[in-house]
């Protein structure tokens, strides 16, 4: 692991191929979810490409014969929120809705499978998140960037990523508060390893998704990110006072790079016609959970169910902004009982990984544990205040902790975790 750590071109390039099409095709997908080079070159957007890498991805596995996932509790939860869909969608106050819409949480359901079942060792998870790190790193780069051409200064739409997931500034924002807190614990976790060339540009990591959080103009996205700074990103007790430093000079110049209008913002939240609007749809939310608690409306019923039944102040897409109302209104208590238990499970699969870890030298898997639970507290933080429970947030997130549970498990519990080979279908190695 030690060429991975210090980011060995040439030993990351070999690993990829050793561990075979299947990885690859799934790395493969991660770049056309995040990067989305289809919706910036319409020329190239003649293929579906998610889709057929996915199929790909799929084949590989098949071929291979390795369908067998590593027991996570997680699993059975997303089994079990597949079934409150269904049922949900079946006594829908509009089936036809519900059911047309199916694919908003199934995508997400197989490629969750995906992730889990071929991500499943260390080698793979290192490369499949540092994969993740630099396409946000693209993201980031973009925003700050733009940022900079403007000189700093506010704008009300903030920053616009590439069209699909992330072309709104708040969806960026909410991005950033996954993605920075992961960077940092990556650095902390393989600086050692690093020249000081690389350590730059990893550095540029965090530097810019900060600016980027800042840039998007989004309350939510600096929410997150306090949210996220909370959690401390180190493992031994004697280091906490100098990441409390390190977090509070990132704080202190975070403050200091807010423009004016966005701390105006701050000051007006509560009362300006944005705080009123969401006020509005969250309390319209918890009403129609209460009239609607075990299944609720139907799953993604709200936008014909909204306009139907509740008088609109405001105008705009009827969007209830807020992910955990966005759960209850649409799937009732049950299934927001289960989207709370996934969020448990991932804090407890972080949590178990710190356990396997404790006293053994190598502590990646570990620091990386402190960076996914940042990353999670910082999506909720900004989850808050915007509709985005079926982007790719939160289910990249829980597949990324269930494959860093299995690599730990295969790392530190199996009497022979060296000798033991995944079963692959290798590219050949010139």
């Amino acid at each position: 692991m030690e060429g991975l750590y210090a980011i060995q071109i040439r030993k990351i390039i070999s690993t990829i191929r050793e561990e075979g099409w299947a990885f690859i095709f799934i790395c493969t997908y991660l770049f056309f979810e995040y990067v989305r080079p289809q919706s910036i070159y319409p020329l190239i957007d003649i293929i579906p490409w998610v889709p057929l890498v996915l199929f790909l991805s799929f084949s590989a596995l098949f071929f291979s014969g390795d369908f067998k996932p590593q027991p996570n509790k997680l699993n059975k939860l997303m089994v079990c929120y597949a079934l409150v869909v269904i049922f949900s969608s079946v006594f829908s106050q509009y089936p036809a809705v519900s059911f047309s819409k199916w694919r908003t949480f199934f995508d997400w359901f197989l490629i969750y499978f995906f992730i889990v079942l071929i991500v499943n060792n260390e080698k793979r998870f290192f490369i499949f998140l540092l994969s993740f790190l630099i396409y946000s790193l693209k993201m980031s780069q973009h925003g700050f960037l733009s940022w900079l051409r403007r000189g700093f200064s506010f704008t009300g739409w903030g920053i616009i990523g590439a069209p699909g997931w992330f072309h709104n500034s708040g969806e960026v924002g909410v991005q950033m508060c996954i993605y920075v807190p992961l960077a940092i614990a990556f650095i902390f976790a393989i600086y050692r390893y690093l020249s000081k060339t690389k350590l730059l540009f990893f550095l540029l990591m965090p530097f810019t998704g900060i600016g980027t959080a800042v840039a998007s103009s989004s309350r939510g996205a600096l929410v997150g990110l306090v949210l996220a700074g909370i959690r401390p990103l180190v493992i031994r007790p004697r280091a906490f006072f100098i990441s409390s430093v390190a977090l509070s000079v990132v704080a202190a110049l975070t403050i200091v790079s807010i423009p004016d209008e966005s701390k105006q913002r701050f000051d007006e939240a509560g009362s300006d016609k944005t705080s009123l609007h969401r006020i509005e749809r969250w309390h319209d939310g918890v009403d129609s959970m209460q009239e609607y608690p075990v299944l609720g409306i139907g799953f993604q019923a709200w936008s014909e169910y909204y306009p139907r039944h509740y008088q609109v102040e405001f105008e705009g897409t009827p969007l209830v902004h807020n992910v955990f109302i966005q759960c209850g209104t649409e799937l009732g208590y049950v299934g927001l009982s289960l989207f709370v238990l996934m969020i448990l499970a991932c804090f407890v699969n972080t949590r178990n990984v710190r356990k396997m870890s404790r006293d053994k030298e190598d502590q990646f898997l570990a620091i990386m544990s402190y960076g996914f639970d940042a990353a999670l507290l910082g999506f909720l933080g900004s989850g808050f205040f915007v509709t985005v429970l079926y982007y790719p947030y939160f289910w990249i997130h829980c597949a990324l902790t269930a494959c860093l549970h299995t690599a730990a498990e295969k790392k530190f519990t199996s009497p022979s975790t060296t000798e033991v080979q995944d079963t692959v279908v290798p590219l050949p190695v010139n």
